[in-house]
């Protein structure tokens, strides 16, 4: 049956049953008191899964949405793009599109980010932000943001705009310490929701800067989302039964805390990254390998259509390469609500597939 598919897949991922039940009630008018009560609970759990003092907003929107109304409400001259994979590379086509002048600070497939090259940049000229994809879901590297970030802080007029979308509760963030100045994330990867929502922080400083430009949009105006969260409200009508869902995920992590989640996440891992090392070759440098996913590098030439045939009998998918990736690559992620038991009958699945196809090697 389709349902019983174990989908270790970069997004959308699994979802826990409890999560899923939480949805089926009837949806709040969004501007009563009772979805302000609800409101102010996330906001306040939000602030603490995000490690901030500051605004924490949620859009009805993807991840993508407010990647791009990063660079509108904050640029007035110049942005530079850190890229390392496809997703580093969207924020300099957002940009462009927009009539942003933005310059792609290019890093090989598979490599991690060098701060020492953005501190030299950074040098050279003057830049309104810098953005950088925390765990680039196309290579599976994990940048080395802590780095960066240092480099970036000591330009004091330059923000640092984060793509968190794979990295929150897959591995240690902590926006405040940081000095992250718009960190952005999704609802269907680590947090393990349904896709729909878009969750982002805003500084002071950010809101700042929006204030002073001018034509920043309208839907995802960063300060009409400060404005309304005020009022324990977002700008729009939300997708309310998300964010039911939503409360109900972060009540379940203020319990088993974020700890644990990156911990199943960094298990997963490393049995992932052992197998692959086994059976072919990990595709990024193992030094900034992520936690979220492993990238696995094909070097038997597998079809992963065929392959992903002959696991969905089994019970199991896996994502191909992404893009100019596609069939040189493929990806098992970690994220959702998916086990350790569940990821070794997966990888025990494609070594019975390797075996048939007498390309097993260990």
């Amino acid at each position: 049956m389709e349902s019983e598919i174990n989908r270790f897949i970069p997004g959308p991922v699994a979802v826990d049953k409890t999560v899923l039940d939480a949805m089926g009630r009837q949806p709040l008018y969004h501007r009563s008191s009772e979805m302000h009560s609800i409101l102010e609970e996330v906001n306040e759990n939000l602030r603490w899964l995000f490690r901030t003092s500051g605004k924490v907003f949620i859009a009805t929107a993807s991840a993508s949405a407010v990647m791009e109304a990063s660079l509108r409400n904050l640029v007035t001259t110049h942005a530079l793009c850190v890229v390392n994979g496809s997703f580093g590379q969207l924020w300099q086509k957002m940009a462009r599109s927009n009539g942003i002048r933005a310059t792609a600070l290019h890093f090989e497939n598979g490599r991690a980010a060098e701060p020492e090259r953005i501190a030299e940049e950074l040098k050279r000229n003057y830049y309104d932000v810098v953005t950088v994809v925390h765990t680039e879901s196309s290579t599976g590297v994990q940048n080395p943001l802590e780095a960066i970030a240092a480099v970036v802080k000591l330009h004091s007029n330059t923000l640092l705009v984060v793509d968190a979308v794979s990295s929150l509760l897959t591995t240690p963030l902590d926006v405040d310490g940081l000095g992250i100045d718009v960190c952005i994330t999704a609802s269907q990867k680590g947090l393990a929701l349904p896709p729909g929502l878009a969750i982002f922080s805003v500084s002071e400083q950010a809101l700042r800067r929006a204030s002073k430009v001018e034509n920043r949009g309208y839907y995802l105006d960063f300060l009409r989302f400060r404005d309304y969260e005020k009022l324990s409200e977002t700008p729009n009508t939300p997708a309310v039964n998300l964010i039911y869902a939503l409360a109900v995920r972060l009540k379940s992590l203020r319990k088993s805390g974020i700890g644990a989640e990156i911990r199943k996440c960094e298990e997963m891992a490393e049995i992932c990254r052992e197998w692959a090392k086994q059976r072919f070759a990990l595709f990024p440098d193992e030094r900034y390998a992520a936690s979220a996913l492993t990238v696995v590098k094909n070097t038997k030439s597998v079809s992963i259509p065929e392959l992903n045939q002959f696991l969905r009998q089994r019970g199991f998918e896996i994502a191909d390469g992404y893009r100019e990736l596609k069939g040189q690559t493929f990806r098992i992620s970690h994220m959702g609500a998916v086990s350790k038991e569940s990821l070794s009958s997966l990888l025990d699945s494609i070594d019975s597939f390797l075996k048939e196809k007498n390309s097993y090697a260990s």
